[in-house]
């Protein structure tokens, strides 16, 4: 099964049944589509691009840190959570779950960052 048919919930979910309905594939949550209400899809794929795109501005400036390279940290970006719809949204739980995820990732990627904008003073 593809990264994408796991990610969207396609597929048999066997991954889902032991896990209580969230799989993880190296720590990525899935999202399944709920028939009645849910949260907007289009929403939630901008809303996981920006998570991404701030992911990938911290790794890379925490590479250049442990090179010795000059590295910005940048800025903390605020990401709304996506709005509701009344049917075939994203499920709800799933989305948040992977919210979360995402959000600890960048907390963790900040807190190496500012440890080493201290060591280097």
């Amino acid at each position: 099964m593809g990264f994408l048919s796991k990610l969207f919930g396609g597929g048999n979910n066997s991954d889902n049944e032991n896990t209580g309905g969230h799989s993880s594939l190296n720590g990525i949550g899935t999202l399944r589509t709920a028939r009645v209400g849910g949260y907007d899809k289009s929403d939630t794929l901008m809303m996981l691009d920006a998570f991404n795109t701030q992911i990938f501005m911290l790794e890379e400036a925490v590479k250049n840190a442990d090179r010795g390279l000059p590295y910005d940290i940048p800025p903390e970006q605020t990401v709304e959570m996506p709005r509701s719809v009344a049917n075939g949204g994203f499920n709800e739980e799933d989305v948040n779950v992977y919210a979360a995820q995402l959000q600890e990732k960048i907390d963790v990627l900040r807190s190496k960052l500012a440890e080493r904008s201290a060591d280097n003073r």
